[in-house]
């Protein structure tokens, strides 16, 4: 019974953990009907954007999520399951991940700014 709440856990580390590589490698989803429409400059500029409202985001995400963990951690609740793991353990990754996902967008933004593909 254990092994699928453990593994429900691994899931979430395993997602935040490895945003910011995929990222790294170009491996999430793109949508380019609009940017293929456009000239150099203007995929360049589409990159730039996306890449802006990445960095915002993610940060964001790992403030608030930042806030919460410590939260949960100094109100001591339990995920009630068949383990007793503290929440904070839980949502653990979230903050970390989502700065290393902020981080690969600014090196992104930089990359596509000194006009990388």
């Amino acid at each position: 019974m254990w092994t699928v709440e453990i593994s429900e856990y691994l899931q979430i580390y395993l997602a935040f953990f490895s945003a910011g590589w995929v990222l790294r490698k170009k491996g999430h989803v793109s949508l380019d009907i609009v940017a293929d429409r456009l000239g150099p400059g203007g995929k360049k500029l589409c990159r730039a954007i996306t890449d802006v409202l990445g960095i915002f985001v993610a940060a964001a995400l790992c403030i608030f999520s930042a806030i919460v963990t410590r939260e949960q951690f100094l109100l001591g609740i339990p995920v009630i399951r068949s383990l007793e793991i503290p929440k904070w353990l839980v949502i653990a990754p979230i903050s970390p991940g989502m700065f290393l996902v902020a981080a690969e967008f600014f090196v992104k933004l930089l990359d596509d700014l000194r006009g990388g593909e």
